[in-house]
């Protein structure tokens, strides 16, 4: 059976080929409670969950210049789950997670594994999930998660159903789709650039810290924004004191430090499907802003033009586009030397385990770009929002990124208290927050 592709889905496939050194995996990984379990429990599992996610055994290939979606007649689930021990070993968590972040799916596979990682810990253990970007986007992502260890009863996966009607692409005038598009390239002119003065490696590793994800949600409404808000605007004062000044030449102060936001558009009933449902917009983080809740209103006002009916409809109709178009604009995305991608905030919302053991944290992976630097992904689950940025190995020494984020956080939260609840107009009133808790380092 070969189902229709998404032309995105090719391009990460066309992208990886051509740049020998990128690995566009994306994953995420999962701390559990509990001893290590075997690597035949895990499989067993992972078996019986396929069901909730059969889009699972399908894989991504190009046949000539055509990207098909194939289901693979020799699919094994267990063949896709893996084990590292570091008993005995000097390796961490951490190290394991890293040297992972490079590793590659054979291409004639369903492009996704699980690692099981043990050993460093009597009490716990992780299972790290990655799928090629190809094959998966974020949404998806969380979705194969939560179809594999997810506690509760399955959603029952649907077929997808076409909206009543002309297809989106046709129910939208060309005209505003051009003018979409033209103005989706404008918006890769220049922006805030730095040099490091050091040799990149081209290998990652993984830094990460959790704060309660009701700092982000009251920060956000006292501040009329979004918990993803909220991020973006922390993670522009992290890197303005992570950044140092020799870095920056004194004419970049006219530049503004731009990111690259994922937006969904997939439909309800795409919901375990194969492949990529989602367009990008380019956030301007107000980077030399030294207000912080000007810095949130700035950013609130370029997310806020996303979340119509109408623009969703546009950038949903862009995927219609021939995919030569689409990995044009990708890779004049990806060739910014000071590009900086993100995830958005992502989000499971139920709870996960293995067996009985419960998953207590959940930290996202996101790849590198050739000559980048640095990605940055958000998660919530379990109460907590997770930051993690991805970065070159040769920056290792520098400060904790993780820990200046949630520190932007907590100021923003510390702003919003001194604010007025939204709708009162009485300025001596403000909202009551949790007490801030601490960054805490994952991995």
């Amino acid at each position: 059976m070969i189902q229709q592709p998404n032309a995105l889905d090719g391009c990460f496939l066309t992208y990886e080929r051509q740049q020998r050194n990128v690995r566009p995996y994306i994953g995420v990984v999962l701390r559990a409670t509990g001893t290590a379990p075997s690597l035949n429990r895990v499989r067993e599992q992972v078996g019986n969950r396929i069901e909730r996610m059969p889009t699972l055994a399908y894989t991504v290939t190009k046949q000539k210049r055509r990207t098909v979606w194939e289901s693979d007649p020799d699919f094994d689930p267990h063949r896709h789950v893996h084990e590292v021990c570091l008993a005995g070993c000097t390796s961490t968590l951490e190290e394991a997670v890293d040297s992972l972040l490079g590793a590659t799916v054979p291409d004639r596979s369903p492009r996704w594994e699980v690692w099981l990682i043990h050993g460093y810990s009597p009490r716990e253990y992780a299972l790290f999930y990655r799928a090629h970007h190809g094959a998966q986007d974020g949404q998806a992502l969380m979705d194969a998660v939560t179809a594999l260890f997810g506690i509760g009863p399955a959603d029952v996966p649907r077929v997808a159903v076409p909206p009543a009607g002309l297809p989106w692409a046709q129910r939208i005038p060309v005209r505003t789709i051009t003018r979409s598009v033209a103005d989706r390239m404008q918006t890769f002119g220049p922006s805030l650039a730095w040099s490091t003065k050091r040799t990149l490696t081209g290998e990652a590793q993984l830094v990460s810290a959790s704060i309660p994800a009701s700092l982000l949600r009251e920060a956000g409404r006292a501040l009329g924004a979004t918990s993803n808000d909220i991020c973006l605007a922390a993670l522009a004062a992290a890197l303005r004191s992570w950044m140092p000044e020799s870095w920056l030449a004194s004419h970049q102060r006219e530049r503004d430090l731009h990111v690259g936001l994922p937006i969904s558009v997939r439909y309800p009933e795409e919901r375990f499907s194969v492949g990529n449902r989602f367009s990008a917009i380019r956030v301007p983080l107000s980077f030399w802003e030294e207000s912080a809740t000007a810095r949130v209103t700035a950013i609130t006002r370029t997310t806020s033009r996303v979340k119509t009916e109408g623009m969703r409809r546009v950038l949903r109709a862009q995927l219609s586009l021939p995919e030569w178009l689409i990995y044009r604009i990708v890779r004049q995305a990806a060739n910014a030397p000071n590009g900086l991608d993100s995830t958005g905030l992502l989000r499971i919302p139920g709870r996960l385990a293995l067996g009985a053991d419960p998953i207590k944290t959940a930290v996202p992976t996101l790849f590198l770009h050739e000559g980048r630097i640095l990605a940055v992904s958000f998660l919530s689950y379990g109460g907590q929002v997770v930051v993690s940025f991805t970065i070159d190995r040769a920056l290792a020494d520098l400060g904790d990124l993780p820990a200046l984020w949630s520190g932007a956080v907590e100021q923003l939260w510390r702003e919003g208290e001194h604010r007025p609840q939204a709708g009162t107009g009485d300025s001596s009133t403000s909202i009551t927050l949790p007490r801030p808790i601490s960054a805490r380092k994952h991995v």
